[in-house]
């Protein structure tokens, strides 16, 4: 195991302990001091990410629909309800252990997902290198794992039964489409490549037209303009459609 896998299981083991100890207002005041250097007002929220931490703590947790569509298998349910089925990645199969998927049965390609947080993936992309029996021990690990606690995102802990899905391998390198949506209208979106390497990737904020928004983030190289694809009305309106629900939600959308 590298340094930097290390510090990151110490991390997570730190955050497990002080959840226990701690609310979790504090935990997210500590948080948010620690990544914006500002204080949290709870109290009275103004900024975007203030409201953000109080919706977070407040309105999440309590709405089974937040619930339904942050679990990476339900929320199809969700989608295929807005009569929008065809718009979901093929699942190819869902267990409660990794011990009873049967790799046999799987393409050469496939993606596998805990359905209870992020970053909870597996790629394979050749199955006859794929190590099997690695991929199963560190679902199983995963399964157990209350990803709600680490960053005080509680509605993670919420979803019950996990799952383990499998999921059609969309290809090497994926662009990402995220559109954040108020009371389902749009409002700007961001677009990364590479997704595949993750950190790795370009990213950029744009308004809704196309135009760069004075936005960026450190750990990614930014873009300074997008041309919009092809299907970038048509994400637009699905996105309206799936965000109706919610006074604020990311939709978020892949192109192979």
């Amino acid at each position: 195991m590298d340094r930097e896998s290390k510090l990151y299981k110490f991390r997570r083991r730190l955050q497990t302990i002080a959840h226990k100890i701690f609310s979790d207002e504090t935990m997210s005041k500590f948080y948010y001091r620690i990544v914006l250097h500002k204080n949290l007002n709870l109290e009275n929220p103004q900024s975007f990410n203030e409201k953000l931490q109080w919706y977070k703590l407040n309105y999440f947790p309590n709405n089974h629909l937040v619930v339904q569509c942050a679990d990476k298998y339900l929320v199809r349910d969700y989608v295929e309800s807005k009569g929008l089925g065809k718009y979901l990645t093929t699942l190819l199969g869902y267990w409660d252990d990794a011990r009873e998927i049967e790799w046999d049965e799987l393409p050469d390609k496939f993606m596998l997902k805990c359905n209870h947080g992020c970053a909870y993936n597996i790629l394979c992309s050749n199955k006859k290198e794929f190590d099997m029996k690695k991929a199963t021990k560190q679902l199983n690990k995963w399964m157990k794992e209350d990803f709600g606690v680490y960053n005080i995102e509680i509605h993670y802990s919420k979803i019950l039964p996990r799952k383990i899905i499998c999921e059609e391998y969309l290809g090497d390198v994926i662009t990402d489409y995220k559109f954040y949506c108020f009371n389902g209208d749009p409002q700007f979106f961001y677009i990364s490549y590479d997704l595949i390497h993750d950190r790795q990737a370009q990213i950029g904020f744009f308004n809704i037209d196309g135009s760069k928004l004075p936005l960026g983030r450190d750990d990614y190289k930014n873009i300074e303009e997008v041309k919009l694809p092809e299907y970038y009305d048509e994400m637009f309106n699905v996105a309206k459609i799936l965000s109706k629900d919610f006074p604020f939600v990311r939709v978020d959308f892949f192109l192979a």
